[in-house]
């Protein structure tokens, strides 16, 4: 019968816990029985000695192998210009235009080196228009004030629209402060507008706008309600299904209101321009009514 023996790697040693036991005038020799009765380390007193005085190797300048030294400033500018022209940049297309413009060919790793000497850091871009924390916090507080109210949720549908449009949305960029990586969207682009709800009985039939109709007011909100929701809510939950939607102005406007009274919706985020201001005042705690 054999016993295993502990093998501890020496990158892994307490470093600071051996140098302290130095200090104290401990010989290598002490130092190996003390670690192996505190931490069950089987190491040599050479070992101790090798590990406390060695000092790491010198980090040596970086030197870029497929760019000349008389060229590294001139590459290190164009990449500079071109990050500054479009951050979304990928690595590849920085290549192809180093390469386009000075006949040069270099490596993935001299590009990510040249960004970290320019301070260039990587961030998630965020577009203007996916920014609307207030239309969520007030989804969050009306959810939480129900559950504390015992509601389940069973005939509640949750409603959004959401639009789809054509280009190029990149997921990264490139820049030196985070708050460079929000960009803006642009306003007129091809795209179509999608409505629909979820609830627990399953999602409600959407609607597909497109052209000037995706521009949603107040007399097309009511008519994609009219067209998909009531009927659905009829035949899913007998008439009785309450609607929840956000903070938009086609949805909370007086004809709204008044759409919503003639056909039997119940409109459970009301008056939201008021509440925001007492939402945000009392900082995310629920509000009355």
């Amino acid at each position: 019968f054999r016993v295993s023996r502990k093998i501890g790697k020496i990158q892994r040693l307490p470093r600071d816990e051996l140098q302290v036991l130095r200090d104290r005038g401990l010989s290598y020799a002490r130092i190996s029985e003390v670690m192996m009765e505190k931490r069950n380390y089987r190491i040599s007193p050479t070992t101790v000695r090798r590990f406390l005085l060695c000092k790491g190797r010198k980090k040596k300048p970086y030197s870029p192998r497929s760019v000349p030294e008389h060229l590294h400033s001139q590459v290190k500018e164009l990449v500079d210009g071109l990050y500054e022209e479009e951050s979304t940049r990928t690595t590849n297309d920085v290549i192809k235009q180093v390469f386009e413009k000075m006949n040069l060919q270099v490596k993935r790793d001299v590009i990510a080196q040249i960004r970290s000497e320019l301070g260039l850091r990587k961030f998630r871009v965020r577009y203007g228009h996916a920014v609307r924390i207030v239309n969520r916090l007030l989804r969050i507080i009306y959810i939480e004030a129900k559950q504390e109210q015992g509601e389940q949720f069973l005939h509640h549908s949750f409603s959004d629209e959401s639009y789809v449009q054509l280009g190029k949305n990149s997921q990264s960029c490139f820049v030196k402060s985070r708050a460079a990586s929000i960009k803006a969207a642009p306003k007129h682009v091809a795209k179509v507008l999608v409505w629909g709800a979820i609830s627990v009985r399953g999602p409600s039939p959407c609607i597909i706008l497109s052209g000037k109709d995706a521009i949603i007011d107040s007399p097309k909100y009511q008519k994609i309600l009219h067209e998909k929701y009531v009927k659905w809510n009829r035949v899913t939950f007998g008439g009785i299904g309450v609607l929840v939607q956000d903070a938009a102005p086609c949805h909370v406007s007086r004809s709204c209101r008044l759409y919503f009274e003639r056909a039997g919706i119940s409109q459970l985020i009301g008056h939201v321009q008021v509440k925001m201001q007492q939402v945000l005042e009392k900082r995310g705690e629920p509000c009355p009514d």
